[in-house]
């Protein structure tokens, strides 16, 4: 028995002791460089701390070494990565900037050119030449036909007149005057002086008569339909001459004071890229919406060619007076709760985060009213990338407890 429990003991120390040389034998896990990462060619967003494959695309990272922080608050990037990161830098300077109020407008029809073609008299549409809404309509062009009883008598009564006139001539009657009031009065209900000689020369009175349009334009809503009757003095076609329009926008009753400045406005198109039409503030309507507190305003614009279209989006942009002040691209600005900061780089090559407070701004600059000098460069492409950097690299947000 004593025998048996010895040869025991001696395997299970045989076993403990094969275990530590194995384990002393395992390779001990490299130690991780500082100031050094891995990264993916094809997918530069992944990012790690030892080298292996991609975990997107498998391919092996590329080791990238970070030029040491030389500040607390700076960041040194290779020139590899400023390159990849596609940062840009600006030189600060003095600008001439103005002040300006952007507005979401939308084109409408100028009401002044608006014109109506109306029944003269009351009758029966018989036909109708234009059929559909945004059709063109020229000036003496044709657009119904009117069946009228009161028409054709009218007809009736004015050769009657003429017959008179030319067989007694002068009498107690005068019925000349009494031709021309006639002939007047058909003159008024529509009929044309080409229509009115054809009545003469045929001496035949016409149930039905063709109008004309006298005006030029769009038609802005569909007509009646054939055999409908219409009243005297009823729309029949609405036409709008669309060669200028009005740009409608809602400025907010704060803003209203900035409309004391100047009135010069510019108008450009999200259809049209580059394109910008000047005009001027023509209306501001007095009556203030009292639930959102915001007034209509109204640029009018020129559109000879027909390119723009009523229900077109556009912005219209209110530009005041214009000064020179330290600016910096609009790009470069970078919002947050606690205030707005800007990266520069510095005399070192290293970029740092500043903050700043700002002034006036217009779609491309930003005024600096602190924060900045002359001639230092700020970056106005790349902003965010630095400054998720400097967080992934620190730990802490850059103007963490900082303020202006």
């Amino acid at each position: 028995m004593m025998v048996t429990k010895l040869s025991k003991f001696s395997n299970r120390g045989l076993f403990v002791a094969t275990l530590l040389l194995v384990a002393c034998g395992k390779p001990a896990p490299a130690p991780v460089e500082e100031n050094v990462y891995y990264t993916c060619s094809m997918d530069p967003q992944v990012v790690e701390q030892k080298p292996g494959p991609c975990p997107i695309c498998k391919m092996p990272l590329v080791r990238v070494a970070i030029a040491p922080d030389k500040k607390e608050n700076e960041v040194k990037l290779s020139a590899e990565q400023i390159r990849l990161a596609n940062i840009q830098t600006d030189t600060v300077r003095l600008q001439a900037l103005g002040e300006e109020i952007s507005l979401a407008a939308t084109l409408r029809e100028n009401q002044n050119g608006i014109n109506t073609v109306t029944a003269r008299l009351s009758g029966r549409l018989e036909r109708l030449f234009v059929r559909n809404a945004g059709e063109y309509v020229r000036a003496g062009q044709a657009v119904f036909v009117l069946y009228s009883e009161e028409l054709a008598a009218a007809q009736q009564d004015y050769l009657l007149a003429l017959k008179s006139k030319n067989r007694y001539g002068s009498s107690d009657l005068d019925f000349a005057r009494i031709a021309e009031a006639a002939r007047n009065k058909l003159l008024l209900w529509g009929m044309t002086e080409v229509q009115l000689q054809e009545l003469e020369q045929s001496g035949t009175p016409q149930n039905t008569v063709t109008y004309y349009s006298c005006y030029s334009g769009y038609v802005m809503e569909s007509p009646k339909e054939e055999g409908s009757y219409v009243a005297e003095g009823s729309a029949v076609l609405k036409l709008a001459d669309l060669r200028t329009l009005w740009a409608e926008a809602q400025l907010y009753i704060s803003d209203l004071p900035f409309l004391a400045q100047t009135r010069e406005a510019s108008v450009t198109f999200p259809y049209y890229p580059g394109r910008i039409l000047s005009g001027k503030v023509s209306f501001v309507n007095p009556n203030l919406e009292a639930a959102s507190k915001i007034v209509l305003v109204r640029v009018e614009i020129s559109n000879p060619g027909g390119e723009y279209q009523p229900g077109m989006q556009a912005w219209i942009t209110l530009k005041g007076k214009t000064r020179r002040t330290l600016a910096v691209p609009t790009n470069a600005l970078i919002r947050e709760s606690r205030g707005v900061t800007v990266w520069i780089k510095n005399t070192n090559g290293g970029f740092e985060s500043r903050m700043v407070r700002i002034g006036m701004a217009n779609e491309d600059y930003t005024e600096i009213v602190e924060g900045l000098q002359t001639g230092e460069s700020v970056v106005v492409s790349g902003a965010y990338l630095l400054h998720s950097e400097y967080i992934f690299r620190k730990g802490t947000d850059p103007m963490a407890g900082h303020q202006m």
